[in-house]
């Protein structure tokens, strides 16, 4: 499993153009709202927007892609006939596409804070790149749901698209949610990303009470084993195979 990681890592961080585009997206999209709107305030909400942001697209439409790819390009069955599990592979892909989150984070949160003065405590550090951690398993995941429910890649693009966007949405990411119909409060309440915001925003924040974080990332910690399982229960290693297959593979595997 460490091999596998190891070998998903050196070759995502091989692809030096991928990897600028990655680190210097966030921190341009920081940079120009930062100066758009020019309210010292709203810097701590933006940071963690933007952090938020990248775990979102980045963990999850880059990972349905690379998937679909992969499957497409037959990579899959390879690896299908050696005792690799469906679950470790998930398993050592996601830790790979932390590692690479992590890095685009802490580059983001130095741009933050050289910028626009946004002061962090060493705690808060910590404490966000664990939350950065958790919601990228968590994403990382759901990018595999998406490709596994996909026969193309403009398929994957359009499932993607309507897993993202409404969880986007209906987070407070980068405004409140206070004054939003019930409906749509009920909606956010049932989607992980509102969970990572709140985890987030509450681990930045100078001001507030343990539980303002830990509340939001237990369930963020439960969307992200439920994710994970989902994941690993449609998985498809083989292009023409349905994800109804995978899941009865999955059921008779258990009995």
């Amino acid at each position: 499993m460490t091999i596998i990681m190891r070998t998903m890592l050196v070759g995502m961080l091989r692809e030096s153009h991928t990897v600028i585009l990655t680190i210097l997206f966030p921190v341009a999209m920081l940079i120009g709202l930062g100066l758009y709107f020019d309210n010292p305030d709203y810097s701590e909400r933006l940071v963690v927007g933007v952090l938020a942001l990248n775990v979102l697209f980045g963990a999850s439409m880059v990972t349905a892609f690379h998937v679909m790819a992969h499957r497409n390009r037959g990579i899959y069955k390879l690896l299908r006939v050696t005792p690799f599990s469906t679950a470790a592979f998930i398993c050592s892909m996601t830790c790979a596409r932390a590692v690479l989150t992590l890095l685009v984070s802490c580059c983001v949160l130095l741009t933050g804070a050289f910028v626009f003065n946004v002061t962090v405590s060493l705690t808060s550090i910590a404490l966000l790149l664990f939350i950065l951690l958790v919601g990228t398993i968590c994403f990382t995941a759901i990018g595999f749901i998406a490709a596994n429910l996909s026969k193309d890649e403009s398929n994957v693009n359009m499932i993607s698209n309507l897993i993202c966007f409404p969880m986007l949405f209906t987070s407070e990411a980068f405004y409140s949610m206070k004054n939003a119909p019930d409906g749509l409060q009920a909606f956010a309440h049932m989607q992980p990303f509102y969970y990572l915001v709140k985890a987030m925003s509450a681990a930045v924040s100078s001001h507030g009470s343990p539980l303002d974080l830990w509340s939001p990332a237990t369930a963020l910690a439960g969307f992200a084993g439920l994710c994970l399982i989902l994941a690993s229960v449609t998985f498809r290693w083989d292009p023409v195979e349905s994800p109804a297959r995978g899941t009865r593979r999955f059921i008779g595997k258990l009995h």
